[in-house]
């Protein structure tokens, strides 16, 4: 048994490997979204920058950003996947980390624009770069631990850039959400997902007997999309 407030109605234009993917990754986006607007600059002159943009998630920020006519770079780890990110997104400019010198290219590819917000699910020493990306007043976006290593930054960086750092997650969302503004936000990932229902990716689908390799697919370097189980 589930309590009826936390259960929601799949759309029937969606298929099941869209819905099980359906509100972690698309109500992430709308905390995030939320994160940025809140910043003055953005969706004026400000541009958001974010990492890990071949991910789900990633993607999702990404065709949100297009929809509502918002700047951003998009940041991945190598050649190959910034090649098929700009297949996915024609137009928006994507950077690899695979080269020294990218936060460089970051700059290039904003044209003068100041990077008042990003997000990164990484942390460690990436995250420090988009410190130094960011504009005086800008803001980071953590979201995710990917990294080993602690995000270090001194407090000069933060005294001298007015600098604002954020954690952001589905769980505290649960517990910390209204029911009204779970409401609304369910509403809103439910059109997420209609509306960009081919950026869900299935890496592999296994059976209730092969929890196991599902779990290791699901943490596995280079994975696109998710690993699902089915009965």
């Amino acid at each position: 048994m589930a309590d009826a407030e936390v259960v929601v109605a799949v759309p029937d234009e969606l298929s099941d490997d869209v819905a099980a993917q359906m509100l972690a990754k698309p109500l992430t986006t709308v905390m995030l979204r939320r994160e940025a607007q809140e910043h003055l600059a953005f969706g004026y002159d400000g541009l958001l920058v974010r990492t890990a943009a071949g991910s789900s998630v990633g993607r999702l920020v990404t065709g949100m950003c297009q929809f509502h006519n918002l700047a951003l770079v998009d940041v991945v780890r190598r050649d190959r996947g910034a090649a098929e990110l700009r297949k996915r997104f024609p137009g928006v400019p994507v950077v690899s980390t695979e080269h020294r010198g990218w936060a460089d290219e970051v700059r290039k590819a904003a044209g003068g624009r100041p990077v008042s917000v990003a997000f990164d699910p990484i942390g460690g020493e990436l995250a420090e770069s988009l410190l130094d990306l960011l504009t005086p007043g800008g803001k980071l976006v953590s979201y995710g631990q990917i990294a080993e290593e602690s995000i270090s930054v001194h407090a000069s960086m933060l005294l001298n850039k007015s600098l604002t750092l954020r954690g952001k997650n589905v769980g505290r969302w649960m517990s910390e959400a209204s029911a009204e503004r779970r409401a609304s936000d369910v509403a809103t990932a439910k059109q997420i997902a209609l509306g960009l229902k081919d950026q869900f990716d299935v890496a592999a689908t296994y059976g209730l007997g092969e929890l196991a390799k599902a779990a290791e697919h699901a943490v596995r370097p280079g994975k696109v999309g998710l690993a699902l189980v089915r009965p």
